[in-house]
């Protein structure tokens, strides 16, 4: 059904979609108006979505009422993109709606986000307002999802990095290469193809994510590249006894968690997202490293990461994103498997442990949906041996090893990643000092409070004045406990 465009009673342009007034026949800027001063808002935001606002007149009201605010707005339909230049960003509906708002503006936006909804559009589009208001749902669930994760593990995150500046010997980075790239993540699908990846290892560059190095040492297949970003103690387990036995280079950012006695042995690659206290902690140590994605799963950050090795192409083998009733979560062995199996007996079985990973799908679901959306411009692959996905990754082409040994033939005639060690500029005892020291100077910067207290920190770019004293006298008694909490890491 095409909109109707047409005059309103005082000349202004209206419009309607059948027997529906998207806008008002009288008056449509005096509606507008009402529209944006009726907006019933408690907080300062930083941001205003309005959904399926048909000919946008309620933008000028809204940027006169919110000057500091980026308007954005949802779009149900194509006719009305002569108006999208009124707004800072324009999204259209969809299945991938919530994965663009989240990656446009980050959970920090978001949370400081006021949702509008142009109610006559409600009526006129009810079946993409139901889905724009679902993907909403779950953009702002997946928000609180990330805000509770870095609340919860932003001690850990930040002795983390005071760690690994303390104990890293060896720091390295990787110069660019043309080989082709095979990351190995851990999925089921890993098994079939290890004993191919025997037959092509001259082929690639072969790299692991944390849960896979395991099982390629395992059948004497050693990577070239280990990736993990997990800064949870049970990370080191999958990564600490392959590291040291095979001298195998790890990249980890920061905040990723690692033995000291493996980052004094190893060449270690700091990964860095460009924020957070990790940064800070890192450079003033001398530490370069390589520039990575911030991701919820460390598969994600090894694909950009190892994007940027080579100007090849990138194979990712076990990436199946999808649990299997019939099999472990991931190719054995696990070193998590190898722990949770202690407890299994005839009343707690091997079987009723697995079914509870697979029917708790939301991560598994959310990394999903990432890799589905995500713009690999063509150049990373999912590689197998004939297996029977549950799912398909967007753009991202799955190819088995016939095709890959078509797209691989070249490989005579090109070059690995080269990886360089580094000379540190400070000694452990320079270093322990200018971690303290960086501790004290920084505690009370605005990124270092946005990282270790964020709900705090949004609350407070959000309060109206009245609160604003009680709020700034709270994160101040944080960051001091913060500090006392963080400095134990290095204080011998």
């Amino acid at each position: 059904m095409a909109v109707n465009f047409f005059l309103a009673s005082n000349g202004e342009q209206s419009c309607s979609l059948g027997k529906i007034n998207l806008h008002s026949s009288y008056n449509p800027g005096k509606e507008a108006e009402r529209f944006a001063l009726n907006a019933e808002v408690q907080f300062v935001p930083k941001v205003i979505l309005v959904t399926g606002p048909a000919l946008s007149l309620c933008a000028p009201y809204l940027r006169k009422r919110f000057p500091k605010a980026s308007l954005t707005c949802i779009r149900y339909c194509d006719e009305f993109s002569e108006s999208n230049s009124k707004w800072d960003k324009v999204f259209k509906a969809g299945p991938s709606l919530s994965e663009e708002l989240f990656n446009f503006y980050g959970e920090e936006k978001l949370s400081q986000c006021m949702f509008l909804s142009w109610k006559p559009s409600e009526k006129a589009f009810p079946k993409e307002f139901e889905v724009t208001w679902n993907q909403i749902r779950e953009c702002v669930l997946k928000c609180r999802n990330v805000l509770s994760t870095r609340n919860w593990f932003a001690k850990r995150w930040t002795k983390n990095a005071l760690r690994f500046s303390a104990f890293t010997l060896h720091p390295s980075y990787f110069e660019c290469g043309t080989r082709d790239i095979v990351i190995c993540s851990s999925g089921p699908s890993l098994k079939s193809s290890i004993p191919l990846l025997k037959k092509y290892r001259n082929r690639i560059f072969l790299a692991a994510v944390s849960s896979a190095l395991a099982p390629l040492c395992h059948e004497d297949l050693i990577p070239d590249l280990c990736i993990s970003t997990d800064g949870g103690y049970w990370a080191k387990l999958h990564i600490s006894r392959c590291l040291k036995n095979h001298h195998i280079p790890l990249a980890l950012p920061g905040e990723g968690s690692c033995f000291g006695s493996v980052l004094n042995e190893i060449p270690t690659v700091p990964l860095c997202y460009g924020d957070g206290p990790s940064e800070d902690i890192l450079k003033n140590c001398g530490y370069h490293g390589m520039k990575a994605l911030r991701n919820g799963s460390v598969s994600g950050t090894a694909a950009w990461l190892c994007l940027s090795m080579t100007t090849g192409r990138v194979f990712y083998c076990g990436l199946d994103l999808a649990y299997s009733p019939k099999s472990h979560p991931h190719t054995q062995p696990n070193e998590l498997e190898k722990r949770d199996s202690l407890a299994d007996s005839r009343f707690s079985t091997m079987e009723t442990r697995i079914s509870r990973c697979v029917l708790n799908t939301t991560s598994i679901n959310l990394y999903n949906s990432w890799f589905s959306n995500a713009d690999f411009r063509g150049r990373l692959y999912r590689l197998s041996d004939n297996f029977q996905f549950s799912n398909s990754l967007g753009s991202i082409r799955d190819v088995n090893f016939t095709e890959f040994e078509r797209l691989t033939e070249d490989y005579g005639m090109k070059k690995d990643p080269v990886l360089h060690t580094e000379n540190l500029e400070f000694n452990m005892e320079q270093r322990t000092k200018q971690l303290k020291s960086t501790v004290r100077e920084n505690i009370s910067s605005d990124e270092w409070i946005k990282n270790a207290l964020p709900s705090e920190s949004i609350l407070l770019k959000r309060s109206l004045d009245e609160h604003r004293e009680e709020l700034k006298d709270k994160i101040q008694s944080g960051m001091e406990e913060f500090s006392k909490a963080i400095l134990k890491a290095v204080i011998r």
